[in-house]
């Protein structure tokens, strides 16, 4: 597939009224196996103040999205952008969509002065490390433990 030229995408921040087709989308690329609900997007509250999200439109359809927050982390607390899902639909794959959406979401932090990003990637998700390291994320120094409630 060949690359769509930047003009023709537009890249613009995520609002409520987006849930219907990022829903739609994620379902898309999940063959309906999706882990995020419509409770998980409004928790993100899109257009609140820690709300970083992004879509991304061909021809006026949504074909990416990037759920993204503002987060305050580890000693001493620190701003940091934590990206938690970037979709693209599967018909756009490979066109640098994922890419362009990240990266329009760096300049926006740089604006805000949130002097980091940070995507969560699962160990074994060698496609998303990949990307990810692609667009210039290294490991971070900071290791990730769990402790499940159950």
């Amino acid at each position: 597939m060949s690359t769509i030229e930047t003009g023709a995408i537009n890249v613009r921040r995520m609002t409520h009224n987006d849930f219907d087709e990022v829903l739609v989308l994620i379902s898309k690329m999940t063959k309906g196996k999706s882990r995020i609900t419509y409770r998980d997007l409004i928790a993100n509250e899109p257009g609140g103040p820690l709300d970083l999200s992004f879509v991304a439109e061909v021809k006026g359809q949504m074909v990416a999205f990037i759920l993204a927050r503002l987060e305050f982390v580890y000693i001493p607390l620190v701003e940091v952008c934590l990206i938690y899902s970037v979709g693209v639909d599967p018909e756009y794959q490979t066109r640098h969509i994922g890419a362009a959406l990240v990266n329009e979401l760096i300049k926006y932090c740089h604006l805000q002065d949130i002097p980091t990003v940070r995507a969560l990637v699962a160990q074994d998700n060698e496609q998303l490390r990949e990307f990810v390291e692609y667009l210039g994320f290294r490991r971070s120094n900071i290791i990730n433990y769990d402790k499940s409630t159950y």
